[in-house]
C-alpha cells in the first residue's frame, strides 16, 4: 500500500508476517463486532457459573438466533 493511501484514524496492525492497514470505517465495524463478542462470551461464562454446560449454552444460543 502506498503511503498516500492511509488516512487519519486508520488502524495499522503489524506482526512478523507483515503489516495491514484497516480503514477507519472498517475499524469501527470491527470494534462493534468485538463488543458483541465480549458480551456473548460474558453471557456464556455467566450461564456456566449458574451450572449449565457449554453445550447447553451453545445449543440455546443457536436456537435464539433463528
Amino acid at each position: 500500500m502506498r503511503g498516500t493511501d492511509r488516512k487519519t484514524g486508520d488502524f495499522i496492525v503489524a506482526d512478523d508476517n507483515g503489516v495491514v492497514v484497516i480503514p477507519r470505517e472498517r475499524r469501527m465495524r470491527l470494534q462493534d463486532g468485538r463488543q458483541r463478542l465480549r458480551r456473548n462470551e460474558r453471557r456464556i461464562r455467566d450461564e456456566i457459573k449458574r451450572g449449565k454446560t457449554l453445550s447447553e449454552v451453545l445449543y440455546l444460543e443457536k436456537w435464539e438466533k433463528k
